[in-house]
């Protein structure tokens, strides 16, 4: 109880929030009593009446193919580096297109619920106390000659950095219609990249098939 006190008090001095439902103190112990994590299979039926259908002409993908992802997402610390960029871009995207879609009433509404939910899911990413930044730093000083080597050969260090790479390209190119259209295709499979260490989990999440 003493301890639980005291723990009380030093987060009255530093000035550290404490969110509502967040945490508890059990036993001298800060315990994580959060609600389930946003369900996904919410996100994939309203990405599937949102998502475009394009090919890219190059066939090149922002994101990673599923079994070098997997690779990123079985390490806590690099899956929610990763993810904090991924939402980024298509939230950008989401809120640079959403008024191509108000032309379209029937897709309007499922939009701007979108955009909405990637406010929801960046609560769902893990804090973890490693720094991303040194992540990002990382990729951004990394030669491109990182491409050059086959992804099934790369340490999912190196596929994170190169992951993060890509995303800073469609980011810097957000201008370009055939980079809005791609993630907007890409859109529909999004919630596939969600899963893994760095995300909290929702039981009535089901993995598909």
């Amino acid at each position: 109880m003493a301890s639980a006190l005291q723990y009380f008090v030093l987060i009255l001095i530093l000035g550290i929030p404490i969110h509502e439902g967040a945490v508890v103190f059990q036993n001298g112990k800060c315990i994580d009593v959060r609600g389930p994590c946003f369900n996904l299979n919410i996100l994939a039926d309203i990405a599937e009446r949102v998502s475009k259908d394009v090919v890219a002409a190059d066939g090149e993908k922002i994101l990673l193919k599923h079994n070098s992802f997997d690779k990123i997402r079985k390490r806590k610390n690099l899956h929610s580096c990763v993810l904090q960029k991924i939402i980024d871009l298509f939230q950008n995207v989401l809120e640079v297109t959403e008024e191509s879609s108000v032309h379209h009433e029937e897709n309007m509404n499922d939009h701007r619920e979108l955009i909405h939910i990637m406010e929801q899911l960046k609560n769902c990413v893990h804090q973890v106390k490693y720094n991303c930044n040194k992540l990002y730093t990382k990729s951004e000083k990394t030669a491109t000659s990182l491409s050059t080597i086959l992804e099934k050969k790369m340490s999912p260090d190196e596929l994170a950095v190169l992951q993060l790479q890509k995303l800073k390209n469609a980011s810097d190119n957000l201008s370009d219609v055939h980079i809005q259209e791609r993630v907007m295709d890409e859109l529909k499979t999004l919630h596939l990249y969600m899963r893994g260490k760095g995300f909290r989990k929702n039981m009535n999440d089901k993995k598909e098939a």
